[in-house]
């Protein structure tokens, strides 16, 4: 008798699977390649979403710090204290009467760090009215056309660049009246 008995039974469902095996095998790993891919996109798809948070939140950051610059210039520089623009004005150095279009001005280049933003972020000043006074200003006898209010001014502050994230941020300002000596 042969050895190889091709009639006894487990020799027989041997022979009937006729490569099912690999046929099993390649859509296993069919499945798997797609899997693999499926994961790398979602995994690129995050490092960008991450690359872009990272963006808006510089962008966010220069906006605060033009924010923050126009804030101090309207608080301490100038004579924006006690002369207020008149609608009929033009904007001039950065502050602008209400209801006027924007007169962007940009950041000085050292308030801002020009390596981390292509472009220098940007501020306008509006005139918006007179606010609450400073306490004890009314019972100055300084003579002010401001009459015991303090002016206000809406400052905007934006950072923007090709292909970055844009960010515009906006405060309120109450001026101070300088104090008398």
């Amino acid at each position: 008798m042969s050895r190889f008995n091709f009639r006894h039974p487990s020799m027989r469902a041997r022979a009937d699977q006729k490569g099912i095996a690999l046929v099993v095998v390649l859509i296993l790993l069919v499945v798997t390649a797609i899997l693999g891919l499926a994961i790398m996109r979602s995994s690129a798809m995050q490092e960008r979403m991450a690359a872009n948070l990272r963006d808006r939140s510089i962008a966010f950051q220069a906006a605060e710090g033009a924010l923050r610059f126009a804030q101090d210039q309207v608080l301490g520089a100038g004579n924006w204290d006690t002369d207020t623009p008149e609608p009929s004005d033009a904007c001039v150095n950065g502050i602008c009467p209400s209801g006027s279009a924007a007169a962007w001005t940009p950041v000085p280049a050292a308030n801002y760090d020009n390596m981390l933003i292509p472009e220098p972020p940007e501020y306008w000043v509006e005139y918006i009215g007179t606010g609450p006074g400073q306490p004890g200003g009314c019972d100055s006898t300084s003579g002010s056309t401001l009459n015991c209010a303090n002016p206000l001014y809406r400052v905007t502050a934006r950072s923007r660049a090709e292909g970055r994230a844009d960010v515009l941020v906006q405060a309120t300002v109450i001026s101070r009246i300088p104090d008398e000596p």
